[in-house]
Formats: C-alpha cells, sequence, structure tokens
C-alpha cells in the first residue's frame, strides 16, 4: 500500500476549480487498488470535503497547510490565543485582504476588502480561489481573543508589502509562514506544516515516509516534498518547485494528477533502468 498525498489548487483542481473526469477515474482506480488517496491542502478542511463531495470522491483530507487533520484521529491545531492577538495587531493596519479560518468557517473582516484594489488582471485572476471560497462570512467586528484560529490567509497585490510582513511575522517566532501564491501569505501555528501532515499520514496508516508520494505546484507544498519518498511536481509549477521534484508530470489543466497515478510505475522502472532525461522524470 501506498499514499498519494495531493494538493488541490493548481494540482487537482483545474483552472475552473473543477476536478476532470480523468483525475476522478485515476484517483478511484488507485484506491480499488488498495492505495491510500489523501487530500492535503492549504483549502479549509470543510472547503475540501465539499469539493470532494461534488466529484463523487471520497478521500481523506488534511487541510489548512496541516493544521488540520482527519486522517486517523481527528485533530485541529490552533493557533495559541496569544498569538492570534500579536498577528491580528500586526496586520490589521497592514492593508492586506484577510481571511480567518476557523473550524466551520471563514471570517473576512470587511475593512479588508479595500487592499484588493489596484490589483492588476493578472492577481484578480490568481486570487478567485480565495474569494469564492466556500464557508466565508462577512463581518464588522472581531474578538479576536475569543476565536481558535486555525490560520490567517493575507492576500496583496503588492509583494512588497507581503514580503515585509512576512519577515516580521518570523521574526516573532511566533507562528509557521507559507505561500501558495505569489500575492498571499497564509500562518498557521508553529511548526504546522504539509510536512508535518505526512508525518501523521504515515502513523495513521502504518506506513513509512518513503510509501508518500506527494503532488504539487507551489512554495506550501515543499514541505511536503523535503520528508515524502516521491515527490511530483505539476507542469504549471514554480520553477523552485519543479527543481526539488523527483518527477514532473503535465499541468493541472491536461490532468497532469491522472498522468502520476497511472504512470509513476512506469516511470520508477524506467529511473531505475536509464540514467539522464526522460518524459516524466528529471
Amino acid at each position: 500500500m501506498r499514499c498519494f498525498a495531493i494538493d488541490l489548487d493548481g494540482t487537482l483542481l483545474n483552472k475552473e476549480y473543477g476536478i476532470s473526469a480523468g483525475n476522478q477515474v485515476a484517483i478511484k482506480k488507485r484506491q480499488a487498488q488498495g492505495d491510500v488517496v489523501t487530500i492535503v491542502t492549504g483549502r479549509a478542511a470543510f472547503d475540501a470535503r465539499r469539493i470532494l463531495a461534488q466529484h463523487g470522491l471520497n478521500c481523506p483530507v488534511i487541510g489548512a497547510n496541516g493544521a488540520e487533520i482527519e486522517v486517523g484521529q481527528d485533530r485541529q491545531y490552533f493557533l495559541n490565543r496569544s498569538s492570534s492577538r500579536t498577528i491580528w495587531e500586526i496586520v490589521r493596519s497592514t492593508n492586506v485582504f484577510i481571511h480567518i479560518y476557523l473550524q466551520d468557517n471563514i471570517l473576512l473582516p470587511r475593512f479588508s476588502l479595500a487592499a484588493l484594489q489596484g490589483g492588476d488582471r493578472a492577481f484578480q485572476e490568481a486570487i478567485q480561489a480565495q474569494l469564492t471560497q466556500y464557508g466565508v462570512e462577512e463581518v464588522d467586528e472581531i474578538a479576536i481573543d475569543q476565536l481558535d484560529v486555525i490560520k490567517f490567509m493575507f492576500v496583496s497585490p503588492d509583494r512588497w508589502r507581503l514580503e515585509h510582513l512576512e519577515q516580521h511575522l518570523l521574526q516573532l517566532k511566533i507562528c509557521s509562514v507559507t505561500r501558495s501564491g505569489a500575492n498571499n501569505l497564509e500562518v498557521m501555528a508553529n511548526g504546522v506544516t504539509k510536512g508535518t501532515a505526512l508525518q501523521d499520514i504515515a502513523r495513521a496508516y502504518g506506513m513509512t515516509l518513503e510509501d508518500i508520494i506527494a503532488i504539487g505546484d507551489n512554495q506550501n507544498d515543499l514541505p511536503m516534498f523535503e520528508v515524502a519518498g516521491t515527490s511530483i511536481a505539476m507542469g504549471n509549477a514554480e520553477a523552485s518547485v519543479k527543481s526539488r521534484a523527483t518527477y514532473l508530470t503535465s499541468d493541472h489543466d491536461e490532468d497532469g494528477v491522472a498522468e502520476a497515478l497511472n504512470d509513476l510505475e512506469r516511470w520508477e522502472q524506467t529511473k531505475e533502468e536509464q540514467h539522464g532525461e526522460h518524459l516524466g522524470h528529471r
């Protein structure tokens, strides 16, 4: 038995945020063979479950970049309230768009909507996943001290502002910070990453990390690549992600996940028999 840990946006989901028929068939085939297919996403777990159900899929879910574990014994890793308060004090005057992930919904402070103004067309297209995400509730007031926060998401067309914010948060050493795109920051409890989630997966299924194949496209997927036995980068992945992958597959709009699931054993055999460049692997 092997486990395929698959990212959603930019990986399993196409540009219309759907799961293609080819990807659906490939996942069900792997499951029928006894393999585990787990979704490991920056999205809220409840949002990921909804997307899977819409496409007739039933997979374990790791949400919020590893802060929500629905594999084995369910658990959540919340930011402690002192850290949440410190982060909130910093960002509420930083002019960034804000999502606050809770267990059952996502809070959107209305004042932060103004931070989306001024972005170009590419920026507006890139943030559609955030704007259309399921479970978002617009609010006027935030009592941050009374909330159990799973994740903060910050978005801005001003990348310098995000880089400055990222450095500020990292210097505090009170949280884990990552990105799933050039125009966002995602903030979780200290030590939480998709990589730590893979360790939970391995324990839950009684397998080693060598038995896990990670598939992704962006910076928040790199912790998975660092610990998984095999890593597969999408054709649309960032160059830094491709350079650290075991194999390369096609674009998320070209059934790249299905290609990886269907062809992995052939790639592995080819890699053993030949050295150097070959279709499908570095």
